[in-house]
């Protein structure tokens, strides 16, 4: 535990410039890096971000210390210090249900320092913790995904399939399926599509609903949106699991998806993307699932002597990624059934200064 202890005040020294980065810090030591999944056990995107995790960390000799908050705050919350009090050498956040101020708060009272990962800061979080190493060499940084850019990709995606689709229709009826407020990703994701269709003087949102994440729920919500709006021609999903239960009541109302109405989704789950590649949905936005895989990479770097901050600053985004119908043969024989150890790890770390955000650097098809 001294060790540990040491280790970690020795950092805080070095990111605050008061000494240079120790060679007890640097070198090959094993880690222990925490996390708390925030997702339920059930959630497919996030099996897949703990899958990657899992195989980035025996790359990276770490040992990930992992428990499930099963999409409830509380459980979040008390999973965290629960994780904290096994004093990790890092601790990776993800701003669930607006979990990011008390689990770094918990985390800096225990001498912690820890990253955000996968959905960043709000405004007002900001506004409270200030920015990475600002107010506390505690907080090294973020690695979230761009998620807005993501929305309104996804919505100039939809209205194009809509138009080549049903010809000159004006303005292009939508729904959209949105994701809780009170997840930042989710409404940074909506807030890409509303500057879209701001833009957009040939496009009508129909109506927009928020979903929590569930593909049962999106098909009631769905269908009880349909049977008010049938002139509808796209709808936005935030999720695909979102998308999968909009296909759901699509087919439950005897349209043919991909015909009638067109649907695209975000996550790149396997289930989605045969659909994609079936035609019945537009594309999958993902490759995110990989961000704690690659914070992994960044903690590994700087633990070695290779500070992320000065590869790129200390807070970083990762633009997601289309997958058509005509790419999703080549990802699923390479990567599907989990195939996550068939990615090189190596090529998530910082190489000649930098870091190559992008997923198509990594998962080449």
């Amino acid at each position: 535990m001294t060790v540990r202890l040491s280790r970690r005040l020795l950092l805080a020294a070095a990111l605050t410039g008061l000494a240079p980065l120790p060679r007890v810090v640097a070198g090959p030591a094993r880690l222990r890096v925490g996390f708390v999944n925030p997702g339920r056990t059930s959630d497919r995107f996030w099996q897949m971000a703990q899958q990657a995790m899992v195989a980035a960390a025996q790359h990276f000799d770490i040992d990930l210390l992992t428990l499930h908050g099963e999409r409830d705050r509380h459980q979040i919350i008390a999973a965290g210090h629960e994780i904290l009090a096994r004093k990790p050498d890092y601790m990776l956040i993800v701003n669930e249900l607006r979990t990011a101020i008390p689990l770094m708060s918990a985390a800096q009272a225990a001498g912690v320092p820890s990253m955000l990962v996968f959905s960043g800061p709000s405004a007002e979080d900001t506004a409270r913790l200030g920015r990475p190493r600002e107010r506390s060499p505690l907080f090294l940084g973020s690695l979230v995904a761009d998620n807005a850019g993501a929305g309104a990709f996804m919505a100039r995606a939809l209205l194009a399939d809509c138009r080549r689709r049903h010809g000159a229709q004006s303005p292009v009826p939508l729904l959209a399926l949105g994701g809780l407020a009170a997840t930042p990703a989710g409404q940074e994701r909506t807030d890409g599509l509303h500057q879209v269709l701001a833009g957009d003087g040939g496009a009508h949102l129909l109506d927009f609903v928020a979903v929590n994440w569930n593909r049962v729920e999106a098909r009631e919500r769905t269908l009880s949106l349909l049977r008010r709006q049938p002139q509808t021609r796209g709808i936005w999903c935030a999720s695909d699991d979102m998308a999968l239960g909009a296909l759901d009541a699509l087919g439950a109302l005897g349209m043919v998806p991909g015909r009638d109405v067109s649907v695209i989704g975000l996550n790149w789950q396997e289930d989605a993307l045969r659909e994609v590649a079936a035609g019945r949905m537009v594309l999958s936005m993902g490759g995110h699932f990989l961000l704690g895989a690659w914070a992994l990479a960044m903690l590994r770097d700087l633990n070695d002597g290779q500070d992320f901050a000065s590869a790129g600053g200390t807070e970083h985004a990762l633009a997601l990624a289309p997958l058509r119908p005509e790419q999703v043969g080549a990802y699923l024989a390479r990567f599907g059934d989990n195939g996550w150890t068939r990615i090189d790890f190596d090529r998530l770390r910082q190489h000649k200064g930098r870091y190559d955000l992008s997923v198509g650097s990594v998962l080449t098809v």
